[in-house]
């Protein structure tokens, strides 16, 4: 009877097969797939096929695929493309989660067998409400939730949980040749880039990544979004955007996107082998990233709520804009912080840290070493914290940053708005660095000057 009123209530939607699907589907077909199906069927409603294997050799750009919910103990390797305009879209039947799980999958000696999701030179593709979970390495090869490499554009990620991505340390002495992540994104075309990336809404936990990263956009990458995406309880780097490591053979780092709206708390490196104990995890990092907008972020308790580095000696991040976000408890190493963390790292230009609320922080930010620069701007925040701002300030343009109590609404409870009256009102400076919004989507000017802060009050 279960099967019967899952069938009836997937086919009852099949009108409107989710608005995603049938929209992405305009131009071409339908298709389902069930765990109690066939692969001989038609791939209808009635009698879906039986795995995501054989419907991903049979759909044509405009097609989509609802995939009931139930367990499939398999990989979703797409090779076909879709087109702008008409994408392939693979999607969980509305009302329904299918996991995707790598209890039984195998390993081979190239990352792209090494993944549950893979997508290589694939364009316009989007996988939506999956779970993607469990597969776990026992040594030095890397395993994904959802790898994409190559070149190609359009391919969205949305709506997915993944956890239980990880590498097993093994030896002594062998930790730091493991590494896993959750979602991966390498751009390995020197010539054509991963393009127009969207990863949005996903759920990514419990994961352990070893040297590497729970959401990871490596070399040549542009025009991405990571959005509105919970990234929690991993024991590496949150959302990380990677040049310098030799990707690609040219155009090696990520560039032009859009980190906005994610909430990342409890990112710890502590008990992680690789670092030998050490604290150094960041809910966002730009690591060589060019042209980012980290914006309307909620990090807390991290070890770094929000980094901007090069790793690479010689070699800068930059323009790199870090506005109206909220970190709080990050005490391992700073709220935010910038510049290369030893004398053998790269360089931090024109980074603009504008209106974040810090609360709570050791210290709310922190400037290390190669970022001195008159490009560098430090404006318009709250810092709330025993430690402010730690290091040379050297040329850093550091102006109109509300230090101490500014009178939130409801610190404890999480609201940090701005009270009537308090003095943080209309203490900022203007600058095309502040923003048409605030942290909440209102107008980023309410009074007579900008606030200090994530939030403007609204009176």
């Amino acid at each position: 009877m279960l099967a019967l009123c899952l069938l009836f209530a997937c086919d009852s939607t099949e009108k409107q097969a989710g608005a995603t699907a049938e929209t992405a589907a305009s131009a071409g077909t339908v298709y389902y797939v069930a765990v109690s199906g066939s692969d001989e069927n038609p791939g209808t409603p009635e009698a879906p096929w039986k795995t995501l294997s054989r419907a991903a050799g049979a759909v044509a750009p405009g097609d989509a695929v609802l995939v009931r919910g139930g367990v499939y103990y398999e990989r979703l390797v797409l090779q076909t493309s879709g087109m702008d305009g008409a994408p392939i879209t693979f999607s969980a039947c509305p009302g329904e989660t299918p996991v995707l799980s790598g209890e039984s999958l195998s390993f081979g000696w190239d990352d792209t067998q090494n993944a549950i999701v893979v997508l290589q030179n694939v364009a316009f593709i989007r996988i939506e409400g999956f779970s993607i979970e469990n597969y776990v390495s026992y040594d030095e090869r890397m395993p994904s939730g959802v790898f994409v490499s190559g070149s190609g554009s359009g391919i969205e990620i949305v709506n997915c949980s993944v956890s239980g991505i990880s590498t097993v340390y093994g030896a002594a002495g062998a930790a730091e040749t493991r590494n896993a992540h959750a979602i991966a994104v390498y751009g390995t075309d020197g010539d054509t880039p991963l393009d127009g990336i969207v990863i949005d809404g996903c759920e990514v936990s419990g994961n352990t990544l070893g040297s590497s990263e729970t959401i990871a956009l490596n070399g040549n990458v542009t025009n991405f979004s990571v959005t509105n995406n919970h990234v929690h309880d991993n024991d590496n780097i949150g959302i990380d955007f990677i040049g310098f490591e030799g990707t690609a053979p040219k155009n090696d780092r990520v560039r032009n996107g859009v980190c906005s709206g994610n909430t990342i708390w409890n990112i710890s490196s502590a008990g992680n082998p690789a670092y030998d104990g050490v604290s150094c995890a960041a809910g966002v990092y730009v690591d060589g990233g060019e042209n980012i907008l980290v914006e309307g972020n909620r990090i807390e308790n991290c070890d770094i709520g929000i980094e901007a580095a090069s790793e690479h000696f010689g070699r800068s991040v930059e323009q790199i804009v870090i506005r109206n976000n909220i970190v709080t408890g990050c005490n391992a190493v700073a709220g935010i912080a910038f510049g290369g963390y030893d004398a053998l790292r790269g360089r931090a230009e024109s980074i603009k840290i504008y209106n974040n609320t810090l609360l709570d922080n050791s210290p709310d930010i922190l400037i290390q070493r190669y970022c001195r620069f008159k490009t560098n701007e430090i404006c318009n925040n709250i810092l709330y914290s025993d430690e402010t701002i730690v290091g040379g300030a050297g040329k850093i343009h550091i102006s109109n940053n509300f230090i101490g109590d500014p009178g939130f609404v409801d610190a404890s409870g999480g609201d940090f708005r701005l009270s009537e009256g308090s003095p943080a009102i209309d203490a900022g400076m203007s600058s095309e660095w502040c923003g048409d919004f605030d942290f909440a989507g209102g107008a980023r000017v309410s009074g007579d000057a900008t606030d200090c802060g994530a939030l403007e009050y609204d009176g």
